[in-house]
């Protein structure tokens, strides 16, 4: 079996699903990218198994400032057409089967004149009008192109959805953001989380070379960026309360000052967010520590240490960091928001609470950490949830299954 990728980065959502696919079956995985990923880092086994090439994409086109919304689809359709040069220029290629990201589109609607193999979209998410992603934080004003935004970024999306064949989406909310005409394209299927790296267990108290006591609580958050729509502004008023009532408590964050979501310069005038944060009121930052993007060993290690971890995102995609913390069997303090619902039973699992309610978010940290020892079972209970239903070794199973299903059907294009 040859599975051909393609995504924007490496590894993103595939590295380790082809890793697997080609360590536990033998499968053979190659890689159409735009260019290698910080977060997560590639690893040295990832880059010495698989067949990785970049797109060959012009100097101008990689040198191009991120593109104005209205011109989204046009640098779609750029992308598109180096792909199909990429292909076209391979014979010796010959997959079984093409899966690509769909959060662009998927730049693969001119693949089905040159590829016999069926397409699957990766369909992470379609942007809602209204009231979710980037314009739920209704305490920050609306930023100007937010009612066209949606459509603009969702037209690439739309377009590889009518030519792919198949699609699959990593969990149920995700699925259900689509428009309902396409759900019998897509099935569910989670990517999976290592629990062999992600799992409970003592490790020293040291982070980024500083010594943690033993009676001192660590309170940990997680993203990508340190942006509005995962809630670090909020996350940093909380903390500021905290602190605040209790000496005892340290904070410690994982996440660059990137915004990838939304406009928050435009809400703030500053180029970081987090800087934008952190001056709305008079933090110590001697409790806090800001690691940036740390390697996947070292959050694990973090994850460990954590008595309290605090995920606050508006309704998207939710963050592997959630996956994460709970494999390590953390204490997970999260938004009430429909994709948190689908992964965490409050009282069960974890903890959940409104987004916007600082004063009972902060009641509810404070508790976790007056008597960590109490809620214990919660963040047990987390990771036997990762073990049944997200790890890797349900998760590959499952793909190589659908995967196999897929490419063993005739495509579109030759049913045409």
């Amino acid at each position: 079996m040859h599975i051909l990728f393609i995504h924007q980065a490496f590894p993103a959502q595939f590295g380790r699903l082809a890793l697997e696919l080609t360590k536990r079956y033998g499968w053979r995985c190659s890689f159409l990218i735009e260019d290698f990923s910080n977060c997560p880092t590639p690893s040295p086994e990832m880059l010495r198994q698989l067949d990785i090439h970049r797109i060959p994409l012009s100097a101008a086109f990689r040198a191009d400032p991120p593109t104005p919304w209205p011109r989204i689809f046009g640098r779609y359709l750029e992308l598109s057409r180096a792909v199909f040069d990429a292909v076209r220029a391979r014979p010796d290629w010959q997959p079984d089967l093409i899966v690509a990201h769909g959060g662009r589109g998927a730049p693969t609607v001119f693949l089905p004149e040159i590829v016999r193999c069926p397409i699957v979209n990766y369909c992470e998410y379609y942007f809602a009008p209204s009231h979710s992603d980037i314009s739920y934080r209704v305490d920050l004003p609306p930023a100007e192109p937010a009612p066209h935004f949606p459509r603009c970024i969702n037209a690439p999306t739309l377009a590889g959805l009518i030519w792919c064949d198949a699609g699959y989406s990593a969990t149920q909310w995700q699925k259900q953001t689509f428009p309902a005409r396409f759900h019998h394209k897509i099935e569910v299927h989670f990517d999976g989380i290592d629990t062999e790296l992600y799992r409970p267990r003592t490790v020293p108290r040291v982070v980024a070379g500083r010594t943690i006591p033993e009676e001192t609580r660590i309170v940990t958050f997680v993203a990508r960026g340190l942006e509005s729509m995962r809630g670090f502004d909020i996350f940093m008023e909380i903390a500021g309360r905290i602190a605040r009532q209790k000496s005892d408590v340290i904070f410690v964050v994982a996440g660059s000052e990137s915004v990838y979501y939304g406009w928050d310069k435009l809400h703030t005038g500053m180029d970081s967010f987090k800087q934008w944060a952190l001056s709305r009121a008079d933090y110590d930052l001697s409790r806090f520590m800001f690691l940036g993007h740390i390697p996947p060993e070292q959050l694990a290690d973090v994850l460990c240490l954590s008595d309290l971890h605090i995920y606050l995102s508006v309704p998207f995609v939710v963050s592997w960091s959630l996956f994460n913390a709970l494999a390590c069997a953390r204490v997970v303090l999260a938004s009430d928001v429909p994709p948190v619902h689908e992964i965490i039973q409050p009282g069960v699992n974890g903890l959940i609470e409104p987004l916007f309610d600082v004063e009972r978010l902060t009641d509810t940290a404070l508790r976790v950490l007056d008597d960590p020892a109490v809620f214990t079972p919660l963040g047990e209970a987390g990771r036997r949830l990762i073990e049944e239903k997200y790890s890797l070794e349900v998760a590959v199973p499952e793909l190589r299954d659908y995967f196999a299903r897929i490419s063993a059907e005739p495509p579109a294009a030759a049913q045409a």
